[in-house]
């Protein structure tokens, strides 16, 4: 009968531990299909506005469905209505993925560095950044080549179980 006991209880941590390795690797999936989605995003916006000399103006684009990203979460693009940095009003847009699980926040943060302009993260339900270079919510300033790691650590270990990432894309 102890032996019984022993088997189930290992039996048990094997299991559990599976369930975690699972999840784990769901999350990574989760993660390298929104980032494939940025760049795909960016490709068609930039592509659509390319000709356009008056600009991305103040449009806003919800994609299809209440939960279209990755994560299971809203997403939406919209025209810089406002300079960023460097990038003047209508030049780009500022793509919004809400809800990033806080387990994926740095992962999802690290995958898109190199795709984006600039971008804040801010917790879940946050308002939209007023100021993209002096916010503490500022991982990457306009133009940077890449995030600062110390306001990304702070930000993704913050008292949040998801954060909306505002991504600043140049046209």
């Amino acid at each position: 009968m102890v032996e019984l006991a022993i088997s189930v209880a290992i039996l048990s941590v094997l299991v559990v531990a599976g369930l975690k390795g699972v999840q784990s690797i769901l999350l990574s999936g989760q993660v390298n299909d929104q980032v494939k989605k940025v760049a795909q995003i960016k490709a068609r916006v930039s592509t659509r506005y390319l000709a356009n000399p008056a600009g991305t103006g103040g449009w806003c684009s919800f994609f299809p469905g209440d939960k279209s990203s990755s994560f299971g979460t809203t997403e939406v693009a919209c025209g810089n209505a406002v300079n960023i940095g460097d990038m003047p009003a209508g030049t780009g847009f500022v793509y919004k993925v809400a809800a990033v699980p806080q387990s994926a926040c740095a992962d999802f943060a690290k995958g898109v560095d190199g795709l984006l302009y600039a971008f804040h993260i801010k917790p879940a339900n946050s308002t939209y950044p007023v100021n993209w270079v002096t916010e503490k919510s500022v991982v990457k300033a306009p133009g940077a080549a890449l995030v600062n790691i110390t306001n990304l650590a702070t930000i993704c270990d913050a008292n949040s179980n998801a954060y909306d990432f505002y991504m600043a894309l140049a046209r």
